[in-house]
Protein backbone atom coordinates (compact mmCIF):
# COMPACT_ATOMS: atom_id res chain seq x y z
CA UNK A 1 0.00 0.00 0.00
CA UNK A 2 1.38 3.59 -0.82
CA UNK A 3 1.84 6.33 1.54
CA UNK A 4 -1.05 8.27 -0.21
CA UNK A 5 -3.33 5.32 -0.02
CA UNK A 6 -2.18 5.26 3.62
CA UNK A 7 -2.72 8.96 4.30
CA UNK A 8 -6.38 8.40 2.73
CA UNK A 9 -7.44 5.42 4.65
CA UNK A 10 -6.45 6.92 8.10
CA UNK A 11 -8.34 10.13 6.81
CA UNK A 12 -11.52 8.53 5.71
CA UNK A 13 -11.43 6.48 9.35
CA UNK A 14 -10.31 9.44 10.85
CA UNK A 15 -14.39 11.48 9.38
CA UNK A 16 -16.53 8.92 9.57
CA UNK A 17 -17.84 9.50 13.16
CA UNK A 18 -17.83 13.49 12.90
CA UNK A 19 -19.77 12.62 9.53
CA UNK A 20 -22.67 11.48 10.97
CA UNK A 21 -22.74 13.77 13.38
CA UNK A 22 -24.73 16.35 11.92
CA UNK A 23 -27.44 14.37 9.89
CA UNK A 24 -27.96 12.17 13.34
CA UNK A 25 -28.95 15.84 15.32
CA UNK A 26 -31.25 17.16 12.76
CA UNK A 27 -32.90 13.90 12.46
CA UNK A 28 -33.02 13.53 16.27
CA UNK A 29 -34.38 17.50 16.23
CA UNK A 30 -37.32 16.12 14.13
CA UNK A 31 -37.98 13.34 15.40
CA UNK A 32 -37.99 14.86 18.65
CA UNK A 33 -40.35 17.79 17.90
CA UNK A 34 -42.98 15.22 16.20
CA UNK A 35 -42.98 12.63 18.60
CA UNK A 36 -43.60 15.86 21.22
CA UNK A 37 -46.34 17.32 18.93
CA UNK A 38 -48.35 14.23 19.04
CA UNK A 39 -47.93 13.60 22.58
CA UNK A 40 -51.21 12.54 24.11
CA UNK A 41 -52.91 14.82 26.58
CA UNK A 42 -55.02 14.40 29.37
CA UNK A 43 -58.01 15.98 30.93
CA UNK A 44 -56.40 18.46 33.79
CA UNK A 45 -59.20 16.82 36.14
CA UNK A 46 -58.28 14.36 38.66
CA UNK A 47 -55.14 12.91 40.31
CA UNK A 48 -51.64 13.35 38.66
CA UNK A 49 -52.25 9.36 38.27
CA UNK A 50 -55.36 9.38 36.46
CA UNK A 51 -54.06 12.08 34.16
CA UNK A 52 -51.57 9.80 33.61
CA UNK A 53 -53.81 6.94 32.80
CA UNK A 54 -55.62 8.88 30.70
CA UNK A 55 -52.41 9.34 28.18
CA UNK A 56 -51.28 6.18 28.56
CA UNK A 57 -54.41 4.72 27.31
CA UNK A 58 -54.42 7.38 24.43
CA UNK A 59 -54.17 6.20 20.93
CA UNK A 60 -51.06 8.66 20.43
CA UNK A 61 -49.18 7.20 23.04
CA UNK A 62 -47.18 4.55 21.02
CA UNK A 63 -46.17 6.93 17.67
CA UNK A 64 -45.74 10.10 20.10
CA UNK A 65 -43.17 7.55 22.37
CA UNK A 66 -41.49 5.68 19.80
CA UNK A 67 -40.77 8.78 17.62
CA UNK A 68 -39.47 10.22 21.12
CA UNK A 69 -36.95 7.15 21.47
CA UNK A 70 -35.80 7.69 17.97
CA UNK A 71 -34.91 10.90 19.06
CA UNK A 72 -33.24 10.23 21.91
CA UNK A 73 -30.96 7.56 20.44
CA UNK A 74 -30.26 9.88 17.60
CA UNK A 75 -29.13 12.56 19.96
CA UNK A 76 -27.21 9.49 21.92
CA UNK A 77 -25.33 8.72 18.86
CA UNK A 78 -24.74 11.80 17.95
CA UNK A 79 -23.05 12.99 20.84
CA UNK A 80 -20.96 9.71 21.14
CA UNK A 81 -19.85 10.30 17.55
CA UNK A 82 -18.67 13.83 18.16
CA UNK A 83 -17.00 13.20 21.47
CA UNK A 84 -15.08 10.53 18.95
CA UNK A 85 -13.94 13.45 16.41
CA UNK A 86 -11.12 14.70 18.74
CA UNK A 87 -10.32 17.93 18.79
CA UNK A 88 -11.56 19.08 21.41
CA UNK A 89 -10.52 21.40 24.51
CA UNK A 90 -10.61 19.76 28.03
CA UNK A 91 -13.71 22.13 28.87
CA UNK A 92 -15.85 20.51 25.91
CA UNK A 93 -14.59 17.49 26.34
CA UNK A 94 -15.48 17.26 29.81
CA UNK A 95 -19.29 18.19 28.63
CA UNK A 96 -19.62 16.37 25.90
CA UNK A 97 -18.31 13.03 28.06
CA UNK A 98 -20.93 13.42 30.81
CA UNK A 99 -23.38 14.26 28.26
CA UNK A 100 -22.73 11.13 26.00
CA UNK A 101 -23.72 9.10 29.15
CA UNK A 102 -26.69 10.92 30.25
CA UNK A 103 -27.82 10.52 26.68
CA UNK A 104 -27.69 6.64 26.49
CA UNK A 105 -29.13 6.06 30.35
CA UNK A 106 -32.06 8.48 28.82
CA UNK A 107 -32.56 6.49 25.68
CA UNK A 108 -33.12 3.35 27.91
CA UNK A 109 -35.10 5.12 30.06
CA UNK A 110 -37.46 6.30 27.29
CA UNK A 111 -37.32 2.96 26.15
CA UNK A 112 -39.16 1.98 29.52
CA UNK A 113 -41.20 4.84 29.34
CA UNK A 114 -42.63 3.51 25.82
CA UNK A 115 -44.18 0.41 27.37
CA UNK A 116 -45.50 2.35 30.30
CA UNK A 117 -48.89 1.58 28.44
CA UNK A 118 -48.56 -1.85 29.37
CA UNK A 119 -49.57 -1.45 32.92
CA UNK A 120 -51.80 1.62 31.94
CA UNK A 121 -54.24 -0.77 34.35
CA UNK A 122 -52.13 -1.26 37.46
CA UNK A 123 -50.56 2.05 37.57
CA UNK A 124 -54.60 3.33 37.53
CA UNK A 125 -55.65 0.52 40.42
CA UNK A 126 -51.91 2.28 42.42
CA UNK A 127 -50.07 -0.67 41.98
CA UNK A 128 -46.19 -0.05 42.62
CA UNK A 129 -44.90 -2.14 39.50
CA UNK A 130 -41.85 -2.02 38.10
CA UNK A 131 -42.82 -0.25 35.60
CA UNK A 132 -44.13 2.11 37.42
CA UNK A 133 -41.33 2.48 39.38
CA UNK A 134 -39.24 2.75 36.11
CA UNK A 135 -41.74 5.65 35.18
CA UNK A 136 -41.19 7.81 38.67
CA UNK A 137 -37.36 7.69 38.30
CA UNK A 138 -37.16 8.76 34.45
CA UNK A 139 -39.91 11.57 34.53
CA UNK A 140 -38.21 12.75 37.66
CA UNK A 141 -34.65 12.42 37.49
CA UNK A 142 -33.34 10.83 34.11
CA UNK A 143 -35.24 13.17 31.92
CA UNK A 144 -34.56 16.34 33.85
CA UNK A 145 -30.84 15.71 33.34
CA UNK A 146 -31.10 14.70 30.01
CA UNK A 147 -32.57 18.30 29.53
CA UNK A 148 -30.02 19.84 31.74
CA UNK A 149 -27.36 18.05 29.48
CA UNK A 150 -28.34 18.90 26.24
CA UNK A 151 -28.55 22.73 27.80
CA UNK A 152 -24.83 22.46 29.30
CA UNK A 153 -24.04 20.87 25.51
CA UNK A 154 -25.93 23.92 23.60
CA UNK A 155 -23.80 26.57 25.85
CA UNK A 156 -20.69 25.06 25.68
CA UNK A 157 -20.69 24.16 21.98
CA UNK A 158 -22.06 27.28 21.13
CA UNK A 159 -19.14 29.66 22.97
CA UNK A 160 -16.64 26.94 21.18
CA UNK A 161 -18.81 26.89 17.75
CA UNK A 162 -18.07 23.55 17.91
CA UNK A 163 -21.52 22.48 17.65
CA UNK A 164 -23.30 25.63 16.45
CA UNK A 165 -22.39 29.18 17.53
CA UNK A 166 -23.63 31.76 20.01
CA UNK A 167 -26.86 32.02 18.61
CA UNK A 168 -28.17 29.00 18.79
CA UNK A 169 -26.81 28.88 22.08
CA UNK A 170 -30.01 30.51 23.14
CA UNK A 171 -32.39 27.89 21.64
CA UNK A 172 -30.81 24.60 23.12
CA UNK A 173 -30.48 26.46 26.50
CA UNK A 174 -33.90 27.43 26.83
CA UNK A 175 -35.60 24.56 25.22
CA UNK A 176 -33.56 22.08 27.53
CA UNK A 177 -33.82 23.97 30.94
CA UNK A 178 -38.05 24.11 30.05
CA UNK A 179 -37.81 20.17 29.48
CA UNK A 180 -36.08 19.98 32.50
CA UNK A 181 -37.98 21.63 35.16
CA UNK A 182 -41.37 20.58 33.31
CA UNK A 183 -40.49 17.21 33.59
CA UNK A 184 -39.00 17.06 37.52
CA UNK A 185 -42.19 18.62 38.31
CA UNK A 186 -45.01 16.81 36.29
CA UNK A 187 -45.38 13.79 38.77
CA UNK A 188 -46.05 16.73 41.52
CA UNK A 189 -47.98 19.87 39.92
CA UNK A 190 -49.62 21.22 36.30
CA UNK A 191 -48.07 24.36 37.47
CA UNK A 192 -45.08 24.17 34.85
CA UNK A 193 -46.64 21.55 31.97
CA UNK A 194 -47.15 24.73 30.13
CA UNK A 195 -43.07 24.89 29.43
CA UNK A 196 -43.34 21.17 27.33
CA UNK A 197 -44.15 23.20 24.32
CA UNK A 198 -41.23 25.41 24.87
CA UNK A 199 -39.21 21.88 25.05
CA UNK A 200 -39.48 21.59 21.60
CA UNK A 201 -36.78 24.25 20.83
CA UNK A 202 -34.36 21.50 21.45
CA UNK A 203 -36.12 19.93 18.34
CA UNK A 204 -34.84 22.82 16.59
CA UNK A 205 -31.82 23.84 18.45
CA UNK A 206 -30.52 20.33 16.58
CA UNK A 207 -32.44 20.58 13.37
CA UNK A 208 -30.31 24.14 13.23
CA UNK A 209 -26.57 23.18 14.31
CA UNK A 210 -27.19 19.75 12.84
CA UNK A 211 -27.80 21.44 9.40
CA UNK A 212 -25.00 23.79 10.09
CA UNK A 213 -22.28 20.98 10.91
CA UNK A 214 -22.45 19.85 7.04
CA UNK A 215 -21.08 22.05 4.99
CA UNK A 216 -18.51 22.48 7.87
CA UNK A 217 -17.63 19.05 8.07
CA UNK A 218 -17.06 19.23 4.02
CA UNK A 219 -14.87 22.32 3.68
CA UNK A 220 -12.56 21.13 6.70
CA UNK A 221 -12.27 17.33 5.40
CA UNK A 222 -11.01 18.65 2.15
CA UNK A 223 -9.08 21.77 3.91
CA UNK A 224 -7.31 18.53 5.75
CA UNK A 225 -6.75 16.12 3.09
CA UNK A 226 -5.41 18.26 0.60
CA UNK A 227 -2.26 19.79 2.08
CA UNK A 228 -1.63 15.59 3.98
CA UNK A 229 -2.23 14.13 1.14
CA UNK A 230 0.05 16.41 -0.85
CA UNK A 231 2.95 16.11 1.08
CA UNK A 232 2.34 11.83 1.07
CA UNK A 233 2.41 11.96 -2.25
CA UNK A 234 5.85 13.96 -2.89
CA UNK A 235 7.54 11.89 -0.11
CA UNK A 236 6.39 8.30 -1.93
Amino acid sequence: MSTSTRVRTQLSRAGRPERVVGPLLALGGVTFFAGGAIHPGDSGRGSKVSQLHEMLVGSMWYPSHALLLAAMACFATAILAFRRRGGLGTGMATVTGAVSVIAVVATIGMTLHLFAALDADGIAGGEKTFIYQAQTWNETIVDPLWGLGIAALAVAGGLTRTIGNPITLALGLVGGLAYSLASATIAFTDRFDALFPLASLIGIWAVVVGLMMLPRKARSGGAASAPDLDRAETSN
